[in-house]
């Protein structure tokens, strides 16, 4: 190879290497690497080929313009890969892509105005944790609830405002979700002022690219005495005149079902060691999971004093199901309820009436016995039910 070609190739491999940075920005190692290696070989070719004993000058040296030759080549191949997308597009391509990505962004700057408003339009607050979980980003809302002076503080900070009961158990329910569990509601108090103020979190997990972030809604819970609770799940239960009604339709329907009458014995001791709010708290997540397990229809579930309600059972496989779980004494009856860090054991007394739609026993009879049920079951210390008719 003569020397003006040597130097030349020479030249051209490193202007590969600047060109390919500076078009692209970015510097591929395995790239530099191969032209320290090439220049490397080279000048052990050309100056210290007496180092290399087993073979001999001239066949050094000619390996080295092949080796040069190759990586030229190398380079090359791959530079030409970089540009080949962009080779054939004309003006009118560019101005259509250009139209894309304009309509790329308007799209993704309305979404981001669709959510900005969206948070504004929401009663309940909302908290965004990070990857790391250890800081926290607080909407408008939930700053006005906490009196933070500002939207971003850290998870220590928030702790800080959690009633000092309720500190563990908050911190468990946060560090424990994750991809298979990635849903956790709990009730925690915040401390505001020397006094506390009782609050529902409800939080999703969701991942982007490698990482996994957490965006909840905060409530506040502004629990009153009976009858005048803000708990959804109790407030909206019907009353007693309600059972009136729809058990007259049933008996006029001539239809079988269970009418069970439930009074939740320790809740007076609850609201006594922990407070009245408290016990509403119990009280609705109690009922929540009985309408689940025996009453998911609609006006099923009624009211009748401020710890006594009625179930409407009509499915005999449920009855069945909370017939086996009063003779067990098990975990659907009598429910563990954790509310923030307070863990109790929610039981109850229940008499159960069986309708028999043939017979003439008028609605205020049905429910007078129901009620001469449950005494029964309250006055009876070696079970905690009673059933009529069954």
């Amino acid at each position: 190879m003569s020397d003006w070609l040597f130097y030349a190739s020479v030249i051209i491999l490193m202007l590969l290497l600047v060109f390919s940075s500076i078009i692209y920005r970015k510097l591929r190692l395995w790239k530099l690497f191969l032209l320290l290696s090439t220049y490397a070989f080279l000048v052990i070719a050309r100056y210290f080929s007496d180092l290399i004993i087993f073979i001999d000058k001239d066949s050094l040296m000619e390996y080295s313009e092949y080796f040069l030759y190759f990586a030229i080549i190398v380079l090359a191949i791959n530079f030409k890969s970089k540009i080949r997308i962009t080779q054939n597009l004309t003006d009118y391509d560019f101005f259509e892509l250009e139209k894309e990505l304009d309509s790329i962004k308007d799209a993704s700057e309305l979404l981001r105005k669709r959510f900005i408003y969206t948070i504004g339009l929401l009663e309940e607050g909302l908290i965004f944790y990070d990857e790391t979980m250890e800081n926290l980003f607080l909407t408008e809302e939930v700053v006005k609830i906490t009196g933070f002076k500002k939207p971003e503080i850290t998870l220590d900070e928030y702790k800080g405002m959690i009633h000092k009961d309720d500190q563990n158990a908050y911190l468990h329910n946060i560090k424990k979700i994750n991809k298979k569990v990635p849903e956790l509601t709990h009730k925690y108090r915040l401390t505001i002022n020397d006094s506390y103020t009782w609050i529902e979190e409800k939080g999703r997990m969701f991942s982007h690219g490698k990482n996994s972030y957490l965006i909840s809604t905060v409530k506040k819970l502004d629990i009153r005495l009976f009858p005048s609770t803000s708990i959804e799940i109790i407030h909206s239960l019907p009353s007693e005149d309600d059972l009136i009604k729809v058990l007259s339709q049933y008996r006029k329907d001539k239809r079988t079902f269970y009418l069970t009458m439930m009074h939740l014995t320790n809740i007076p001791d609850i609201n006594k060691r922990f407070g009245r709010d408290v016990g509403n708290l119990m009280i609705a997540e109690y009922i929540k999971q009985m309408k689940y397990h025996f009453a998911r229809e609609n006006n099923t579930v009624f009211r009748i004093s401020g710890i006594q309600f009625a179930i409407i059972i009509e499915e005999e496989q449920k009855y069945n199901n909370l017939h086996r779980a009063l003779v067990s004494g098990g975990d659907l009856i009598n429910v563990r309820i954790n509310i923030g860090g307070i863990l109790q054991v929610v039981y109850p007394n229940i008499g159960i009436l069986k309708n028999n739609p043939w017979d003439n026993t008028d609605v205020s009879e049905l429910i007078s016995l129901s009620n001469k049920a449950l005494e029964e079951a309250i006055r009876n210390n070696k079970q905690n039910y009673s059933i009529f008719g069954g």
